[in-house]
């Protein structure tokens, strides 16, 4: 019996560490479906070779936490699979069966535990709210991202018919001189990122 209660103990740590994990990934600026796809990667070991992953692989704090949750998931593994077979050990025995259904349906209340709705966004909110305790993070508003100092920020402008600007190039219209840097260009349909000084506004 002490073997079927290490596999069902093992699958309950491993699953609430899967979701502080989603979170911490979500945290770092991934889509909670993203986040999720590659928590379950890291924690069944399974490599995909995406841009997901890639997104995943070149940040540091990204590539340090499946690192470390990819070690979990093997040694997670491990202790199920010796659980479960040190309880199966003597398979004649009358109590493999009920051992089994237990197994079973804790197995099933766990895993309507993870995909429940309702509990899944509750379980996520206090687990951020205790990481952005713990780490002392706090929601920047776009406002104070594009807020970068005095006398300098981000912002979107039009270009009506008559403006001074209007149909001059980058090099003519003498904006570097004002300090102001143009990051794209949209016009209609189109949108040129990182304009040269010979695009037109």
């Amino acid at each position: 019996m002490g073997g079927i209660i290490l596999v069902i103990v093992v699958v309950f740590v491993i699953v609430m560490i899967g979701k502080v994990v989603t979170v911490a990934l979500k945290l770092t600026g991934l889509d909670e479906r993203t986040a999720s796809f590659q928590t379950l990667s890291a924690l069944t070991c399974t490599g995909f070779t995406t841009r997901e992953a890639e997104s995943v692989v070149t940040h540091p704090m990204r590539r340090r936490i499946i690192f470390l949750l990819m070690i979990i998931g093997n040694a997670g593994m491990v202790a199920v699979v010796a659980g479960t077979v040190f309880s199966f050990f003597h398979i004649t025995s009358p109590w493999s069966i009920f051992r089994f259904l237990i197994l079973i349906v804790a197995l099933y209340l766990i895993f309507k535990m993870a995909t429940h709705t309702r509990l899944a966004r509750f379980l996520s909110k206090k687990i951020e709210e205790k990481i952005r305790e713990k780490f002392k993070l706090h929601e920047r508003t776009i406002g104070q991202v594009l807020d970068l100092g005095k006398d300098f920020g981000i912002a979107e402008v039009t270009l009506h018919e008559g403006s001074t600007c209007a149909g001059k190039t980058l090099a003519s219209s003498d904006l570097s001189k004002k300090k102001i840097l143009i990051l794209a260009i949209e016009r209609d349909k189109e949108r040129i990122l990182v304009p040269k000084g010979n695009h037109k506004l």
